[in-house]
């Protein structure tokens, strides 16, 4: 029973830090529908007009890992490094110019120490062995999170991406994963140093695989979300600090909150419902004092500010939009979830209440559900 109990709190802390079991969203992918309906909600059979490629380009990486390491060739390295389009996006997500990196890299290989690009000479040996089990086990799994991601995005507006995750070295850290556009190419910047740790915790390789996966995925499924489907009139701008902006950030965050959740988990209610009830007073509380208007706009503001901070636990718009999105995904299957997505988080919400009347899952406040019924009229 211990040994138990020391797993699931292990399984819970990978859940919050987006580390899942691949070999576990392998199984799910590849079971019969009736066997699906205990996992991962993403229904893969299901016909979608997404076409989205998802790969991986390490080649950046490994010539950043060579330039610090001491390349034979140095000058042909660098040529190469600066002549690729993903490292230079890789960057630029960063918020940083190639010409500032790479002065800092130069910099660095010629002897002057600097405070973040000289920390990771000591780490090149394990940067290389986690390159080395993507290049081997990361085709087929990317496959499988592309597939994912475009069965939960709505199917109105056909979508074509290419998606490619480039392993890299940050400087600014920013975030695990950071997304931008090079022409129809989506790439995703994932800070490899910031994923890994130090070396002393340094995750085994497959974890690392795992943490990769997850977070690019969310990044991918909110980036191609926001940019085609999430706009007015159906999804609010969200300057205001009011209740529909915090029903936009539940609906939207629902989604990619799913990809950082461990696929052994699902459903995620009864196995998570401590926390999520939790999650839902909290909601629930934010609410009330949304739909009161009696709060002045620095204080509404600072209520969003406080439910994006802290653990993945006490981010509570992402936890109820994920309980949600599972939800609706069982109990009214994944056209009419879509179809609500794609009119805004009204339909999401309302859509909630209708299915899970009678079914034991959190519930909203009173005031809530009455200001959903009034938006009907």
């Amino acid at each position: 029973m211990a040994e138990a109990r020391r797993l699931l709190r292990t399984v819970l802390v990978a859940a919050a830090f987006g580390v899942g079991f691949l070999a576990a969203g392998r199984l799910a992918a590849e079971a019969p529908p009736a066997a699906r309906e205990a996992g991962p909600p993403f229904d893969l059979a299901a016909p979608t007009p997404h076409r989205l490629s998802f790969t991986f380009d390490t080649a950046p990486a490994r010539d950043v890992l060579a330039l610090l390491g001491g390349a034979p060739d140095a000058p042909g390295t660098l040529r190469r490094l600066k002549a690729s389009a993903h490292a230079a996006a890789a960057i630029r997500a960063e918020g940083l110019t190639p010409d500032d990196f790479y002065g800092r890299l130069v910099s660095t290989i010629a002897g002057t120490r600097d405070p973040i690009l000289s920390t990771f000479v000591e780490k090149i040996p394990y940067f290389k062995r986690v390159l080395d089990d993507i290049e081997t086990n990361g085709a087929p799994s990317a496959a499988l999170e592309g597939r994912r991601i475009a069965s939960l995005l709505p199917t109105r507006t056909p979508i074509t991406a290419t998606i490619v995750l480039v392993p890299f070295f940050g400087v600014s850290g920013f975030a695990d994963v950071a997304a931008v556009r090079d022409g129809d190419t989506l790439v995703l910047a994932a800070d490899l140093p910031r994923l890994t740790g130090d070396l002393l915790s340094a995750p085994v390789l497959r974890e690392v695989l795992l943490k990769l996966l997850r977070a690019a995925s969310a990044e991918a499924w909110r980036t191609l979300f926001d940019a085609n489907v999430r706009r007015a009139p159906s999804w609010p701008d969200e300057k205001a600090a009011d209740f529909d902006t915090l029903l936009a950030r539940t609906a939207a965050e629902g989604p990619p909150t799913l990809f950082l959740i461990p696929d052994d988990f699902f459903p995620i209610v009864p196995l998570l419902e401590e926390p999520i009830v939790r999650a839902y007073a909290r909601w629930n509380r934010a609410a009330d004092v949304l739909l009161e208007g009696k709060k002045k706009d620095s204080e509404r503001q600072l209520l969003f500010a406080d439910a994006a901070r802290g653990d993945f636990w006490t981010r509570y718009p992402a936890i109820v939009g994920a309980q949600m999105t599972d939800a609706l995904l069982h109990f009214a299957g994944r056209e009419k979830y879509l179809a609500a997505l794609d009119a805004g988080p009204h339909a999401v919400v309302s859509l909630y209440l209708a299915v899970t009347k009678g079914k034991r899952v959190p519930e909203l406040s009173k005031p809530v559900r009455k200001a959903l019924e009034a938006k009907k009229l």
